[in-house]
């Protein structure tokens, strides 16, 4: 009995552990990124930004934009803060070496409780048009002073900057990792509730944005085979499968692609 009580008090440490100090923190102290929030009268956001972005005047910015880290702490439990444990995509940004943002999802990174936020947001509406209005009226802002942008999204957050296309002004291209780029699909696939998607998904970026998508040929989470029928829908998007790599790692090898050429890919 000891021995179980003492288990359940060292995991409940562990938690308020990470809650106190999550990763997303650590990360952004190892990376010297400035923290603040942006509030756009839809939602606030958590922003995090590297020396380069905070410069008056950024000529290009780049925006990354995480997936959707844990909505549900098991089947049939709401999470209470989906803010992700492994901030994939933040560490992608720490070596950056251009002007870079990660903007956080509405009621992400510490700002579960505030005004406005509830589950509906991180779960059946993650990708609804309320979220992306605010993501648009965040980066737009944000991007003021920028000449240009580019949205890169991870996973879940692939869909958003998919859907953001829409609303982005200033928009030079657009680069998904993993990127869950048809939420019916991947929630046929995985037997989960349909989400409420906004009606934007449909929309093709302006002409003259550029598209660049990878996706990880052993990703069994989001796996490729599920959006062929979107990529035939889109014929202008660049479509890149890799190998050495699963849904959450072995993506440094797509960094350069970022700023310079494509990596060497297989259709």
């Amino acid at each position: 009995m000891w021995a179980s009580k003492f288990g359940l008090t060292l995991v409940a440490f562990q938690l308020a552990a990470c809650s106190i100090n999550p990763a997303w923190r650590s990360l952004a102290t190892e990376g010297q990124l400035a923290s603040s929030e942006i509030d756009t009268g839809i939602f606030r956001h958590r922003v995090l930004a590297n020396d380069m972005a905070r410069e008056i005047a950024a000529e290009h910015l780049f925006v990354y934009v995480e997936g959707d880290g844990t909505p549900w702490i098991r089947e049939h439990r709401l999470s209470i803060d989906p803010t992700p444990v492994n901030p994939v995509l933040l560490r992608l940004m720490l070596p950056a070496s251009h002007a870079a943002i990660y903007l956080g999802r509405p009621c992400y990174f510490g700002l579960a409780t505030s005004p406005g936020c509830n589950s509906r947001w991180w779960t059946v509406e993650r990708y609804g048009s309320r979220v992306i209005d605010s993501m648009c009226a965040a980066v737009n802002t944000l991007a003021a002073s920028a000449s240009s942008v580019s949205l890169v999204g991870y996973s879940g957050g692939g869909a958003i900057v998919v859907r953001m296309s829409a609303c982005t002004g200033k928009l030079a291209s657009i680069t998904t990792i993993a990127g869950n780029l048809d939420p019916e699909a991947w929630t046929s696939l995985h037997g989960y509730s349909p989400l409420i998607d906004d009606p934007r998904a449909a929309t093709l970026p302006p002409p003259g944005v550029q598209q660049t998508h990878w996706q990880c040929a052993a990703d069994t989470n989001v796996p490729p085979a599920i959006t062929d029928a979107w990529f035939e829908s889109r014929p202008t998007a660049a479509r890149r499968i890799v190998d050495d790599c699963a849904h959450a790692t072995g993506w440094e090898q797509v960094l350069p692609s970022l700023t310079a050429g494509a990596l060497p890919g297989k259709r």
